[in-house]
C-alpha cells in the first residue's frame, strides 16, 4: 500500500480552497466613499411621506424635550397643532402633522448649523452636498439628509435619490459577468457627453434588455449546453430579468457615471438537478455572444481533487456541436436546437504526482424533441483510455464503446426524467504490480445496460441509478456478469437561505462467474459524485467501481484473504450521509431581499424582489405553454367543426389549454422558481459533518465492514462550488488507511 503524498500537494489544494474564500469576502466590498451612489434612482421628491417616520412617539419626546439645539429649534417652527399632540404620541393625527411641517421646513431654507449638528455624524454624501450649494430639489435632499443624520431610528433613510440636474454623462457601465465590454463599448458611444436625463436612462436599459434577448445570445445558450440557457417560445426554460437605473455621482466634477444593473436569471426546465441542488449560481448575466470565440464554442469545465492515493487531480471537459461550430467561432445565430445535433465531447485529468490519467473522447448524433415523452434520441461512439489504481497494483485499459440511449419526461413529479441507454464495449485490460511488471492482459467483450431517473420526492432531488453487463474475455475464454444500483437523495431543510443540506446515496453491487481481478469491487474515494455529476459524464456512464468509502484513497478497501492482501470483492453494498449546517455571517442570499417599485396589489406595498420573480417567472411559464398548447387544439377544433372561425376556435382552445398549462407548471415549473427564489444562495460557507459504511464480501465468504466519520467544510460561490475534510476510519483495521483528507473544486456556471 502506498504512503499518503507529501503534504504541500494537499497544501495545493487548501490554497485553493483558501483563495475561494478570499474571493469571496472580497466580493462583499462596497464602492469608495468619495462617490455618492444612488441605486436605484427615483424621479419623485425626497419629501417624507408617513411610513418615514419609524418612530413617531420618540420623535415627538425628543421635540417636546427639546435636550439638543436642533429639536429646540425645529419646536418652534412646529405649528400649534402640531406642538398641542407632541405630549401625545398616541395621538391619530400626529404623524400627518409632523410629516406636513417637516416637509415645510425641508424646503428651505438650509437646516444646517454648527451648533444644531454638533456631535451628528455626516456621511459623505452629506458634506460633498453641502459643498455645492444646493436648491430647488437638492436643497430638499440636503435637509431631509440633515434630518436623517440627526433622527437615525426615528426617520428611515431615503435611499432612492432623485439625481440631480445640470450633470454630464462621463461613463455607462453594465453589471455582468462575461461579454459586458461590447456592450458597454456601444453605450458609451452613444451617451458619454450628454446631459444627463432619466430618459436617456431608460434608453440604455432597453438596448441592455435588448442585448440579453436577442436570438443571437439565446440561441448560443441552447448550442454550448449553458446551464440555464433556455429560449422563452420553448418551454426548456423560463427567464427573469430585472433591470435597475443607477447612478454614481462626483458632485466635485458635476458629472454621472450611468449604471444599468441587471438581474437575469435562467432556469433550465431539462435537467431537474440543475434547478434543485445547491449549485453555484449568479444574477449577473453573461453576454454569451460577446465572449472570445473559443470559450463560447467550446464551453470549458474545470475540476480539481485531491485524493489519498492519486494526490490532486485537475481535470477538463470541452463540448460542441460541430454542425455549429462555424456560427459559433463567428458570433452568428446558430441552427435550430431542436434540429439534429453532431456533438463532440472530450473530458480528460491528469494527477500532478504520479503517471494516473484517464480520457474520453465522444461523438454523438442526437435529435432533440421538445415537449415529447420521448425527448431525446442519441447514437454514439467514444473511445477512453485511463491508467487508474486498483488496490496497490495498477490498472490500464483502452477500448472503444458504441451506444444508443433515449431521454424519456414522463413529468410524473416523483419520475422526472429517464435515461435509458444500451452499449457495446471493446477493451483491452491490463494490470501492472508496483515494479511495473505485466499480471494480467485480457480484451473484453461487453454488452452493457444503464438507467438513470431523476425525480422529486418530499421537495428533494431523487436520483436512481442501475448499471448492468455481460461480458466475455476473448483471451482466456471466460466470461461474468455485473450488476449494481445506486440510489441519492437530497433536501434542503428549513425555511429561507439559512437551510440544513442532507445528502445521502445508498449503492450495492454483486458480480457472477469468473470475475478477473480487474472487474472485482474495490471501495475507496471513488471519484464520481453521484448526486451532483451530469447523466452523460465518463463518472456516471462507467460501471461503479465498488463502495464509497472516503477515509480510503481510490479502490484502497479490499477483502484480504489467505492468500492476498488486495484482492477485491464480488459483492458490496454503502450508505453515505453529509450534513451541512448554515451560519448565516458566512452566506448571501441569491435573490436579495429589496423591494422593487411595483406594488403587490394584494398588500398594497411594494413588492419583494424575489416574491417579483416567483410570480413573473411562473406565469410567464403558463402563458407560454398555454400558447405551445393552443395551436394544435385550435387545428383539431376547426377540423371537427369547419363552421368555427379563428377567434371562436381559439376562445374554445383557451380554455382547454390554459388549465392544461396551469397544472404542468405547478408541477414541474413552480417548485423549482420557489426553491431559486426562495433557498438559493449566492454564496455559502457551511460546517460539513460526513458518515460512511461499506461492506465488501469475497467469492469465498471473506467479508470486511468498515465505517468511516468526519467533518470539513462546504462552500457553493457564483462558479465553483468546493468541499474539503477529513475522514477517519471507525475503528482503524491495522495496516490499513487510518483516514484520508477529502478534497473536490468544481467550476460549473462560469458563462
Amino acid at each position: 500500500m502506498k504512503s499518503c503524498p507529501k503534504q504541500p500537494f494537499f497544501g495545493l489544494s487548501v490554497l485553493s480552497f483558501s483563495i475561494l474564500v478570499i474571493v469571496t469576502a472580497a466580493a462583499q466590498t462596497g464602492p469608495t466613499p468619495t462617490r455618492i451612489v444612488r441605486c436605484p434612482i427615483k424621479v419623485e421628491s425626497p419629501l417624507l411621506v408617513k411610513a418615514e417616520l419609524t418612530d413617531v412617539g420618540r420623535l415627538a419626546r425628543k421635540l417636546h424635550d427639546g435636550q439638543v439645539t436642533l429639536s429646540q429649534d425645529l419646536r418652534t417652527q412646529l405649528s400649534p397643532e402640531t406642538l398641542a399632540l407632541l405630549n401625545r404620541p398616541d395621538a391619530p393625527k400626529l404623524s400627518d402633522l409632523l410629516v406636513a411641517d417637516l416637509n415645510r421646513l425641508l424646503k428651505g431654507p438650509s437646516l444646517f448649523t454648527e451648533a444644531r449638528f454638533a456631535g451628528v455624524q455626516l456621511s459623505e454624501e452629506l458634506k460633498s452636498l453641502m459643498a455645492s450649494n444646493p436648491q430647488g430639489e437638492e436643497l430638499i435632499l440636503l435637509n431631509r439628509l440633515l434630518l436623517e443624520a440627526a433622527y437615525p431610528q426615528e426617520i428611515a433613510k431615503d435611499q432612492n435619490r432623485p439625481v440631480p440636474k445640470g450633470l454630464r454623462i462621463s461613463s455607462v457601465k453594465v453589471t455582468g459577468r462575461r461579454g459586458v465590454g461590447p456592450i458597454e463599448k456601444e453605450l458609451q458611444t452613444l451617451f458619454v457627453g450628454k446631459m444627463y436625463t432619466t430618459q436617456l436612462h431608460r434608453q440604455a436599459v432597453q438596448k441592455v434588455d435588448e442585448a440579453l434577448t436577442n436570438e443571437v445570445n439565446q440561441s448560443f445558450e441552447e448550442q454550448t449546453g449553458i446551464n440555464g440557457g433556455a429560449h422563452a417560445d420553448r418551454m426548456t426554460g423560463a427567464a427573469f430579468i430585472y433591470l435597475t437605473q443607477c447612478v454614481e455621482i462626483d458632485n466635485a466634477s458635476k458629472s454621472v457615471d450611468m449604471i444599468v444593473k441587471v438581474l437575469f436569471l435562467r432556469t433550465d426546465l431539462k435537467s431537474l438537478a440543475n434547478n434543485i441542488l445547491p449549485l453555484p449560481r449568479s444574477l449577473e448575466p453573461s453576454f454569451y455572444d460577446k465572449m472570445p470565440a473559443v470559450l463560447r464554442a467550446f464551453n470549458p469545465l474545470f475540476d480539481f481533487g485531491y485524493d489519498r492515493r492519486t494526490g490532486p487531480v485537475p481535470s477538463l471537459k470541452l463540448s460542441t456541436n460541430l454542425l455549429a461550430l462555424s456560427p459559433l467561432l463567428k458570433g452568428e445565430q446558430t441552427p435550430d436546437p431542436e434540429k439534429t445535433r453532431l456533438d463532440f465531447d472530450f473530458s480528460g485529468q491528469k494527477a500532478l504526482n504520479n503517471r494516473f490519467y484517464q480520457t474520453a473522447t465522444d461523438f454523438n448524433v442526437n435529435k432533440e424533441r421538445l415537449g415529447k415523452v420521448v425527448e431525446q434520441i442519441e447514437f454514439a461512439g467514444s473511445f477512453r483510455a485511463a491508467d487508474q489504481p486498483l488496490s496497490d497494483l495498477r490498472q490500464n485499459n483502452n477500448g472503444l464503446h458504441f451506444n444508443g440511449q433515449v431521454k424519456l419526461r414522463p413529468r410524473l413529479g416523483l419520475v422526472n426524467t429517464v435515461y435509458l441507454q444500451g452499449k457495446y464495449d471493446r477493451t483491452n485490460n491490463k494490470v501492472f504490480d508496483q515494479t511495473g511488471r505485466q499480471l494480467i492482459a485480457e480484451r473484453d467483450n461487453t454488452g452493457a445496460f444503464r438507467g438513470i431517473i431523476d425525480g422529486r420526492m418530499w421537495g428533494g432531488f431523487t436520483r436512481v441509478g442501475i448499471w448492468f453487463e455481460a461480458t466475455e474475455a476473448s483471451k482466456s475464454s471466460i466470461s461474468f456478469r455485473r450488476l449494481a444500483g445506486i440510489a441519492g437523495f437530497e433536501k434542503e431543510f428549513g425555511s429561507g437561505t439559512q437551510t440544513v443540506g442532507f445528502e445521502g446515496v445508498v449503492g450495492g453491487g454483486r458480480a457472477w462467474g469468473s470475475v478477473p481481478f480487474y472487474a472485482r469491487f474495490f471501495g475507496g474515494n471513488n471519484a464520481a459524485n453521484f448526486l451532483y455529476d451530469s447523466s452523460d459524464s465518463p463518472t456516471m456512464t462507467a460501471f461503479p467501481v465498488g463502495p464509497l468509502l472516503r477515509s480510503y484513497g481510490k479502490t484502497q478497501a479490499t477483502v484480504p484473504t489467505a492468500t492476498f492482501n488486495n484482492m477485491g470483492g464480488i459483492a458490496y453494498c454503502h450508505t453515505n450521509v453529509n450534513l451541512t449546517l448554515p451560519v448565516r455571517a458566512w452566506s448571501r442570499p441569491l435573490i436579495p431581499d429589496d423591494e422593487t417599485d411595483i406594488i403587490d396589489p394584494d398588500t398594497g406595498l411594494p413588492k419583494r424582489l424575489n416574491k417579483l420573480l416567483e410570480d413573473f417567472s411562473i406565469n410567464s411559464a403558463r402563458n407560454t405553454l398555454t400558447d405551445l398548447l393552443m395551436d394544435p387544439i385550435i387545428d383539431e377544433l376547426m377540423k371537427k367543426d369547419p363552421t368555427l372561425t379563428e377567434d371562436e376556435a381559439a376562445e374554445k382552445a383557451l380554455a382547454i389549454a390554459a388549465p392544461q398549462a396551469k397544472k404542468l407548471v405547478d408541477r414541474e415549473v413552480a417548485p423549482t422558481i420557489r426553491f431559486i427564489s426562495r433557498h438559493a444562495n449566492l454564496y455559502a460557507l457551511k460546517p460539513m459533518v460526513m458518515l460512511d459504511a461499506a461492506y465488501l464480501r469475497g467469492n469465498m465468504g471473506e467479508r470486511r465492514q468498515r465505517f468511516a466519520a468526519g467533518g470539513g467544510i462546504q462552500l457553493v460561490m457564483v462558479i465553483a462550488r468546493a468541499e474539503v475534510g477529513y475522514m477517519r476510519s471507525l475503528p482503524t483495521i491495522s495496516g490499513e488507511s487510518k483516514g484520508s483528507f477529502v478534497f473536490r473544486l468544481t467550476f460549473q456556471n462560469i458563462f
